[in-house]
Parts: C-alpha cells; structure tokens; sequence
C-alpha cells in the first residue's frame, strides 16, 4: 500500500481528536474505542507516513511540526465534510427522519422529558436522539442538528428562537430549614457550591458575592450535581427553578433570583433550518417548551 493512499479522512480525524484531546485517553472516549486500540492506530499512521506526529511529554501529548500541518488539513477537511453534509441534507424534503438534539444535563434530566415524550407522541416520523452534554456541542460539525441552550449571549452564526426564561433560586433540604429563623432562613446552614468549570458561572458568581467560603460545604461541577447533593441534605444549592421545583425534598427560600434569570434557546445552524424535518422538530419542541413556562420561571 503506498503512503499517499494509506493516509485518509478517518486517519486525519483520529490525529484530530488526539490533539484535541491531549491525551491518548481522552481521544479514546471521544472516539469510542479503547485506549489500546487507539494507540496502536497512532502508531501504525506514524509509521505509514515514516514521520512522528506528536512528542510525548508529562502532560500529554504535543503534536510535532508534522503533527500541526496535520492539523490544519484535518481541519479544512472537517470543515468542508460538515459543510457538504449541511448543504446535501438541506435537500432532503422529507419531513419524517433523524433529528439529534443536544441539551445541558439539568435541562435534560429535568425539562425535557415530558416535552420530548410528549413530541414523539404527536409527531410520530420523528426520529429523536438526545446528547446530554454542557459542553458546547458544535451545530456546524453536525455533532448536533438542535441545541436548547440557556444563555444570555447565543451564538450570533446561529439561527434560533427564545422559548422562555430560566429562573434561579436558593433551594434548601427541607429538615436543614426546619430549626431556622423564619426571616434568615439561610443564616448558618451549609451551602453548595461549584468547582472551578462553574465558579464564574452566573450561579457561582452570585456565590462568590454572596456565600462565605467557609460556609461552602461542599462543590459540584455541574447544576445536576448541586441539586443532587442538596436532595440528600448536604447544605443550600443555587438551582433552576424547574430544578429544585421538582425536588420533593427541597423547599425553595424566597422569591427567584432576578439577576440570574436566563433565557432558553432553541438553535440550529442556517443550513440545517431549511431541512422540513428540522423546522418540523424546532416547532414542535418550542410548542412544548412553551407549555412548561411557569415551571421555567418559577410560578409553578
């Protein structure tokens, strides 16, 4: 097999990934096979192409000179696979199919449910997949073809709709809030804090301003988490009133937090709106999404 034909697009996404990643482990999630396995495929695409692609280090791996003229092909490649994947699927005038949908994990686990039950009930040519992530899943690589994401600044490449406001409140164990002072509801109780991904987080910064750090018991990396450690009675959480609304063993002190409030979007990319399915799939979730408003805000 000669080198020019040996070296090809899934070669050039496995080194991608890789550098990416920094770490052979965490490439090998990223692409679902085990850690062996993609070592050994590194090791082969070196060799075909006689070159090292990265120098391994203490914190990882760092790709070579060869590694980043690697790099910058695989991203043109990328770049141009998505885009003709997007324009190829804009053709499809079916109104039936796949749509993959991508959605923080407390907008997941707690909203979204009833609402995707509910659309796979009423439109029943829907194919739905959901990706849990909060990480911001790429719509142009087509990792996504919808993302419901809270934020008050969405991606201006996007198209996308506001389908409501996200409220925030303090939320407590309901036995923590049972020996204190009806007018200082939270004076002296444990609260809940976020780890470094979430510390400048509007939550966390309102944490930050208005929480000790001495009275933080204990820290989460992600909202789900925090509600999580609250249910089982740890100390006071900042939640998602649809959130800690649906918590039984919470009870919610005070009115939401105004200047935590945060709108809910609907985005998909330009050439993925024109798709009959996608228009089909974002009216449909935005209808049900509509139905939980008061859940969302916080009046239910």
């Amino acid at each position: 097999m000669s080198r020019t034909s040996a070296f090809d697009w899934d070669d050039l996404r496995v080194a991608l990934a890789i550098m990416e990643c920094g770490t052979l482990s965490g490439a090998a999630a990223r692409l679902h096979v085990s850690h062996p396995t993609l070592s050994r495929r590194l090791q082969l695409i070196e060799r075909r192409l006689g070159t090292r692609l990265f120098d391994r280090t203490p914190s990882g791996l760092r790709p070579t000179e060869a590694g980043e003229e690697v790099r910058a092909l695989a991203l043109r490649f990328r770049d141009e696979i998505a885009s003709l994947e997007r324009r190829v699927g804009g053709r499809d005038e079916g109104h039936d199919g796949p749509v993959r949908i991508t959605a923080p994990d407390a907008v997941s686990e707690y909203l979204l449910p009833g609402v995707l039950a509910a659309v796979c009930r009423r439109h029943a040519g829907l194919q739905l997949e959901l990706h849990v992530s909060n990480d911001l899943v790429s719509l142009a690589q087509r990792e996504a073809d919808i993302a419901l994401r809270v934020t008050r600044a969405p991606q201006e490449t996007l198209r996308g709709r506001e389908l409501g406001s996200v409220a925030m409140a303090i939320y407590a164990p309901r036995q923590l809030t049972e020996a204190t002072a009806p007018l200082a509801p939270t004076v002296g109780l444990p609260w809940i804090g976020f780890d470094a991904g979430l510390a400048c987080s509007a939550p966390g910064s309102w944490l930050s301003r208005n929480v000790a750090p001495e009275a933080v018991r204990f820290r989460a990396n992600t909202l789900l988490g925090a509600a999580q450690a609250a249910r089982a009675g740890i100390g006071c959480a900042v939640l998602p009133c649809f959130v800690g609304g649906a918590i039984p063993e919470l009870v919610r002190l005070g009115s939401p937090l105004e200047e935590l409030t945060q709108p809910l979007w609907l985005l998909m990319h330009e050439d993925v709106a024109r798709v009959p399915r996608m228009r089909r799939a974002s009216a449909a979730l935005s209808e049900e999404i509509a139905g939980a408003s008061r859940q969302m805000s916080g009046l239910d």
